[in-house]
């Protein structure tokens, strides 16, 4: 075959198929050229999920009837005049192919106004084919309607999805740009129904409550954090609220929603420990950068930048995050809305556990000696008192503002997870050696795992050796939790190794989500436990020497509070 030159109609069509994919695309663009525009307020309407037709309507700096003809063109754009422009991007369009490709395979109208003019203009496009420029009526701004998406290309209308799938692609557009831009108004409807009406609000909380609810605002952790000319700013959400996927998780480099595995990665790395292996957390993450430092036209739909620090934005955001997580915002309160809802406490055992050996047993756990002197204590919290102990499962501390309650067992199970990821990040995890080894069969298939694994198992303490036949010989184990494994069971916890390495997870990662916590909390002192009064407090005193005394590695929480406030005003003194 000759190479040969595409004619333009083809050309068009091809160069459209790279940023219009979906009626979602369309939305972004038309979202984006509103908010470069200086919009105030934007209004989408769709119907059949944006298949027949979508509406974009803005109240921005509109164009004259010159702008109205050039803007459907190619590479028309008012954003960027020269190759220096792209090195120095503050808009969220520049390329000038958004409209150009919408009208390439669809039918486009635009109204549109400049504020000094009397009347509107008016632009039809079908199939890259323009009419003449008309006058019509309409306020300052601009309104976009595309309709019959991908009627000129049946192949590619094929792949749509039903209107209701589009539909929900379409509003997580509007959800990611309107949180991304708090002072700008949004609306969104679909067919006869008001889906969503965000007024313009000052506080970046406001537009989460706004999108997410009141309650889910409330639950959320600002961050911020500045480092070289690097500002991270917006809200995480404690470890209450959490999803089974990421798609919460909003991340905008200069007002631009992007997808980022780096700092996608970061953000996931600071809830280990926190939430459950699984779970993900909500986000709203604004980063400020000097333009000039982040490449934005790598990509086609202008998803994907590169920073040209990258590693110290990766730093910067995991030091807001750090200070975010381990602060007492992650301590949830009991409210009205609270009723009906309790605290997790472990396995139950109403066993009443000997005073003394129970004494020397949480010496042994926490892993030090009873000091005996005053001066080598772990440094008291003077704003926490122990009172006392609720049910043998919850300990009672009093604070400057108000009451918190402390899960025994979560709380252990935090000290001990610690003292776990210390030892096996340092490398030096204490082991002990078994008299008699334990002897555990597993099936044929999780054999060859363990065996594979054996090397990294033995970093973590785990001593192991194949008997042959799916039998192990567990030699060795970590020293701090040995005594109290025989309650969670050797071959319950290699079968989830097992589980986790199957399903395609690398042992490092399950050991951080997974066998650190399992190992914690099956040898915590258990809810149901009597503890002494230095006990209580030496628990709790310990525990607030941790970076994150609040939650559990499974998310649990640790500690709730009840505010002075609070009980004064369900005591009526207030």
């Amino acid at each position: 075959m000759r190479i040969q030159l595409l004619n333009e109609e083809l050309s068009r069509k091809i160069a459209a198929g790279e940023v219009i994919e979906r009626p979602a695309s369309v939305v972004k663009e038309l979202v984006e050229n509103a908010l470069d525009a200086k919009s105030e307020s934007i209004g989408v309407a769709l119907v059949d999920g944006g298949i027949r037709t979508l509406a974009v309507r803005d109240n921005g700096d509109g164009m004259g009837a010159d702008d109205l003809r050039l803007c459907v063109e190619r590479h028309a754009t008012s954003k960027i005049s020269r190759e220096e422009d792209l090195s120095n991007i503050r808009t969220l369009g520049f390329r000038g192919e958004a409209l150009a490709s919408i009208g390439a395979v669809s039918r486009l109208r635009i109204v549109t106004r400049l504020a000094e003019e009397e009347t509107a203009h008016e632009l039809r496009v079908a199939a890259s084919v323009s009419e003449g420029i008309l006058t019509a009526a309409r306020a300052k701004g601009t309104t976009i309607e595309v309709s019959d998406l991908f009627f000129n290309l049946p192949a590619r209308a094929r792949f749509l999805a039903s209107s209701r799938s589009e539909f929900f692609h379409c509003n997580r557009v509007i959800h990611r740009l309107a949180a991304c831009s708090p002072a700008v108004g949004f609306t969104l409807g679909h067919g006869e129904r008001h889906v969503f009406s965000s007024p313009p609000v000052a506080d970046l909380r406001d537009r989460i409550g706004q999108l997410y609810g009141a309650e889910i605002a409330r639950l959320m952790i600002p961050i911020s954090a500045e480092k070289d000319g690097v500002s991270i700013h917006g809200y995480v959400s404690s470890p209450q609220v959490r999803r089974g996927n990421r798609r919460d998780q909003i991340l905008a480099v200069n007002g631009r929603p992007v997808e980022d595995r780096a700092l996608a990665y970061t953000l996931a790395t600071a809830y280990r420990g926190l939430l459950r292996p699984g779970m993900h957390p909500l986000a709203v993450i604004l980063i400020d950068i000097p333009p000039e430092e982040v490449d934005v036209n790598i990509h086609p739909r202008k998803m994907e930048v590169r920073f040209s620090r990258q590693q110290v934005v990766q730093e910067t955001l995991t030091r807001a995050l750090q200070d975010a997580l381990s602060s007492r915002f992650v301590v949830p309160s009991f409210s009205s809305s609270d009723r009906g809802r309790s605290a997790y406490a472990g396995t139950r055992d109403n066993t009443p556990v000997d005073g003394q050996e129970l004494e020397l047993e949480l010496q042994r756990r926490i892993g030090t000696q009873r000091p005996t002197h005053h001066d080598e204590k772990v440094r008291v919290d003077r704003e926490r008192r122990v009172i006392g102990q609720f049910q043998n499962t919850y300990i009672l501390v009093e604070t400057r503002d108000g009451l918190e309650i402390v899960d025994q067992h979560i709380a252990h199970e935090r000290i001990l997870y610690e003292r776990l990821m210390e030892q096996f990040k340092g490398g030096t995890v204490s082991q002990q050696r078994f008299l008699l080894p334990v002897r555990v069969e597993l099936p044929f298939e999780s054999a060859n795992v363990i065996t594979s694994e054996k090397d990294t198992l033995a970093k973590l303490g785990i001593d192991i050796d194949e008997f042959g036949g799916g039998t192990f010989l567990i030699r060795g184990y970590p020293s701090i939790i040995v005594k109290s494994q025989s309650q969670y069971g050797f071959r319950e916890l290699l079968e989830k190794i097992v589980d986790q390495l199957t399903d395609g997870t690398e042992l490092r990662r399950t050991l951080f989500d997974h066998l650190m916590a399992e190992l914690a909390c099956g040898a915590a002192i258990k809810a149901g436990a009597r503890l002494s009064f230095d006990e209580q407090q030496e628990l709790v005193d310990r525990l607030m020497t941790l970076d994150n005394p609040y939650t559990c590695p499974h998310g649990r929480p640790i500690i709730f509070g009840i505010e002075r406030d609070e009980l004064d005003r369900r005591f009526k003194r207030r």
